[in-house]
């Protein structure tokens, strides 16, 4: 298998299956989390998530592989080269390529409701809008007027601005969709950029998503025996409670938490498919996601130990 397939930073893992905000809430002082996983789950576990039904990087990803290749028109690549993802059973990594390119550019703009009356010279039916501004508002669903009061920002090729009754200002700023329903069409920002053509093509990384997590439990999977009672009880936590087990941000972790911790310590983190071996540096601390052998099952273990405690027990020691 290609070893760059396997490499990761594990901090995002961690934080990803805790479900956790690092800015909404404190970080636990220490947490273990187990749950039981097969090969195939693996691989959708290392690999780059693919939304459910029909969104469009999905429908992307579709035509790539079963077409050969796909076309899309965006500023910025909507899927990221190298990233592996698993598809129909196989893992694939896209590559991506610009096969053309075209001034444009983007509008920041406000669109408030607006109430009472308003001047003549002011307002424009959205009918009478020119087609270029009506079929921007129809892309986004914005066309029937029901949702004013926001911000957003629209992309115009530059041969498309001399036609347009919106951008770079507005000839009549407020739009009128019905009586009711009339809305202030502010530019408040623009700047130039391109709308690229990307062209993307998928390769086989492994034609058995099974097969492939299979190799990635191999290489990493080790096993958690001769646990003392109390480092069984966490772990037994880590399996059983679904939260996992955790220990308050003020309160400090028992040593059978730190000597679980040491025996995490001594074996590799599961890496992401798209990372090198640079990416995968060392914190000198335990935040990660593992792969634990026990009882005959395989667990996606996450552990994390604070920064600031584990640096004040090893400075104890």
């Amino acid at each position: 298998m290609d070893r760059r397939e396997f490499l990761a930073t594990g901090a995002t893992l961690t934080v990803a299956a805790l479900g956790g905000c690092t800015g909404c809430a404190r970080m636990p002082a220490a947490s273990l989390h187990m749950e039981t996983i097969t090969d195939a789950e693996i691989a959708e576990k290392v690999t780059h998530e693919l939304e459910d039904g029909a969104s469009d990087r999905r429908r992307l990803v579709t035509d790539a592989v079963e077409n050969g290749s796909a076309t899309v028109e965006d500023v910025d690549p909507p899927l990221p080269a190298n990233r592996s993802f698993v598809y129909e059973g196989s893992v694939y990594r896209l590559s991506h390529d610009v096969v053309a390119s075209a001034p444009a550019t983007t509008f920041h703009f406000t669109l408030d409701p607006v109430e009472g009356s308003v001047a003549e010279s002011e307002t424009v039916r959205y009918a009478d809008l020119p087609a270029v501004d009506r079929e921007k508002f129809a892309e986004n669903g914005w066309d029937d007027g029901s949702f004013l009061g926001f911000g957003s920002s629209l992309l115009y090729l530059d041969g498309e601005i001399p036609d347009s009754a919106l951008v770079p200002d507005p000839e009549r700023p407020v739009v009128v969709w019905d009586s009711e329903t009339k809305g202030r069409f502010e530019v408040d920002d623009s700047h130039a950029t391109e709308l690229k053509t990307y062209r993307y093509a998928a390769e086989v990384v492994n034609p058995s998503a099974e097969r492939y997590g299979a190799e990635v439990r191999e290489r990493y999977a080790f096993a958690l025996s001769g646990l003392t009672s109390a480092e069984r009880d966490i772990v037994r936590q880590a399996v059983e409670n679904e939260g996992g087990y955790r220990v308050p941000p003020d309160e400090t972790p028992p040593d059978a938490m730190w000597k679980l911790a040491e025996r995490f310590r001594r074996n590799e983190e599961v890496r992401y498919a798209w990372e090198d071996d640079e990416d995968a540096g060392g914190s000198g601390h335990i935040d990660g996601s593992y792969l634990v052998r026990r009882d005959g099952e395989v667990y996606w273990t996450s552990i994390h130990v604070s920064r600031d405690q584990f640096t004040t027990t090893a400075s104890a020691d």
